[in-house]
């Protein structure tokens, strides 16, 4: 086997990495150490702490220490809005609608954060297995946007990780789980997170899984459970202390702290004691939680989890029953009402063989063992959550590569230009699943030029869209006549919300008809505009071969037809357009029969 590829988990709360050992894959830890490295770094006079050593300095010096930064990670000032008003560190607003944040005179991207988080866990890697590592399988939500992958691949760079794959945290779990290794059926992977959530559904087929569908929440899991329970806990607090102020970045900190650990309790016990103390404001509170009060205050968290159980599914067309086996993973998946959540919707009890912390970065460890040469016999293959595309003219989406679609992939579809004489057209590219781009997610764009000079309809303009194995966008664009080309990686301008992702979903359903006529509409009238054009350019021809009848009543129809384009009926339109196609077909065929005879005059004799 060539070098080792390590596999890491970089988590919300929590990351740790893994690989294949003689005895089989394992993470990567010291006998009688927990392998696990919070995702928590602080920046101090002596340089970054990270992991363990940092947890204290969220109360010691909370604007100096953050937390959470996965959350962060290609997403713009506007979508963090409601996290900023939480956070202790400061967030401000940098190039192309991304963040920075600021501790003390410096700002820091998310993805040098992240890389901090990275390092620390690839140095405690070399320091534990004694040499050097250099290559990494690292994982991420399956509801990641290409943003949100690409700033997980940078993180990497940063860190001095060659990244030789990105995949999906339940695709890792799958592969963990050895679930290649049943002939047929349907896995649920059901993955609830410090600050993510996803389900995906496998289908298993000899040694072939694929992911049919997934579906999920990048802003979902743990964080927010212990947010629920800080509110609480300082209602609770602030009956006491009533003029105590109870929102400065220390006193939040305690209050996450001591919800994190009741969290932790409680998923092990139905009741725990808590002890609240902020020193400075001179408060001591002493006080019982139940597992039902908790309970009560996830309650709409994981009800929005089947509700994204149900879309999954719905989206295969599977129903319950025909699931074979669910697997969870995640350490919110500890919680025993998670666990009852989601026994009760899928009807039988989920595998937890392996421990929900661990399970990730065990398959992304198999993952790079496979990628270093090792075992290889079976076959992975990952899906894109949302279509990708490119505006076209009206401001119309059209998908190139549809939801689900399994990667790698590529497609490609054929345009051309819409004004005579263009020599240069702009490529917008878009994510998302309704019929215009005002209504999807733009990752960005690139401009074809040096086309040469051709009328309207006839440059030929081949758009090719590249997903790799990573879920990482690539566009081209090859203007066929001419060989002329261009390309982008796409830098994507920002990531999706929460709600985005669930409203993109929703809103694709609830307008679908509605959409489809706003595109009909826009459509025919291109279509229109065209016909226009074409008739008034070849009207000399028509005063040749047409009676005066037929042209008055070609003149008729185009101003009825002018009059139905500026209404909202798409079929009524397209109805008046056919009435104005029968009557300029013989136009239409002596047009043709000029062109045809104008080149062949053209044309060198045939020896």
């Amino acid at each position: 086997m060539t070098e080792a590829i390590i596999g890491i988990d970089l988590g919300t709360t929590n990351s740790l990495a893994a690989m294949v050992f003689e005895e089989g894959p394992e993470v990567i830890g010291r006998a009688g150490e927990s392998p696990i490295i919070p995702s928590v770094l602080s920046k101090t006079s002596n340089g970054w702490i990270v992991g363990r050593e940092a947890l204290p300095y969220r109360t010691s010096a909370p604007s100096q220490t953050v937390y959470s930064v996965k959350r962060l990670m290609g997403r713009d000032i506007e979508e963090l809005e409601e996290e900023i008003q939480e956070l202790p560190y400061q967030i401000v607003a940098a190039q192309r609608k991304l963040v920075k944040i600021r501790l003390g005179d410096h700002e820091y991207t998310p993805q040098e954060l992240s890389a901090e988080i990275l390092k620390k866990v690839k140095t405690e890697s070399e320091s534990i297995l004694g040499y050097p590592i250099n290559k990494a399988v690292i994982t991420v939500p399956a509801y990641f946007d290409d943003a949100q992958r690409q700033a997980t691949r940078d993180a990497g760079k940063i860190a001095g990780l060659d990244v030789v794959r990105i995949i999906n945290e339940p695709t890792a779990a799958a592969i963990a789980y050895g679930l290649d290794e049943k002939k047929e059926g349907y896995v649920a992977v059901y993955d609830l997170g410090g600050g993510t959530f996803d389900i995906s559904i496998l289908r298993l087929s000899g040694k072939v899984f694929k992911v049919v569908a997934t579906c999920g929440n990048t802003h979902l899991g743990g964080d927010d459970f212990d947010r629920a329970l800080s509110i609480v806990l300082k209602e609770k607090v602030k009956q006491k202390y009533a003029r105590a102020d109870l929102n400065d970045p220390i006193s939040q900190q305690i209050f996450k702290q001591v919800a994190e650990n009741l969290k932790i309790q409680l998923s092990s016990s139905l009741e725990a004691d808590y002890q609240i103390e902020i020193p400075e404001k001179s408060i001591s509170y002493q006080g019982t939680f139940s597992t039902g009060e908790f309970d009560s205050l996830i309650k709409e968290s994981l009800d929005q989890t089947l509700s994204s159980c149900q879309q999954a599914l719905e989206d295969c067309h599977l129903d319950v029953s025909e699931i074979d086996e669910v697997v969870l993973v995640g350490g919110s998946t500890r919680i025993p009402s998670v666990r009852q959540y989601v026994e009760r919707f899928f009807q039988r009890k989920p595998n937890v063989a392996i421990d929900p912390y661990k399970v990730v970065a065990i398959g992304a460890g198999i993952q790079g063992h496979l990628l270093a040469g090792g075992r290889r016999d079976f076959v992975l293959l990952d899906v894109i959550p949302l279509a990708l595309g490119i505006e076209t003219l009206g401001g119309t989406f059209s998908k190139i590569i549809t939801q689900n679609t399994t990667i790698p992939t590529e497609a490609s579809e054929l345009f051309t230009t819409h004004v005579d004489n263009q020599t240069g057209i702009e490529i917008n590219l878009f994510q998302g699943e309704r019929e215009l781009v005002k209504d999807c997610r733009k990752l960005g764009q690139f401009k074809l030029r040096g086309i040469p000079p051709m009328q309207a309809g006839l440059p030929l303009v081949e758009v090719t869209l590249h997903v790799d194995a990573n879920g990482i966008l690539t566009v081209s664009a090859l203007e066929k006549r001419s060989g002329q080309k261009a390309s982008i990686e796409v830098v994507p301008f920002h990531g999706l919300t929460q709600y985005e992702i669930e409203q993109i979903m929703d809103d694709s359903y609830e307008h679908a008809l509605e959409d489809f006529n706003e595109r009909q509409l826009i459509e025919f009238r291109n279509t229109v505009e065209g016909v226009f054009q074409g008739i008034e350019k070849n009207w000399s021809t028509a005063e040749n071969v047409l009676s005066d009848s037929q042209r008055e009543a070609i003149r008729r129809q185009m101003k009825v037809v002018e009059e139905y384009s500026k209404g909202t009926d798409a079929q009524s339109l397209k109805e008046q357009m056919d009435i104005l196609g029968d009557l300029t077909r013989p136009l239409a065929d002596a047009a043709i029969g000029n062109a045809v005879l104008s080149e062949l005059q053209k044309s060198p004799a045939s020896s």
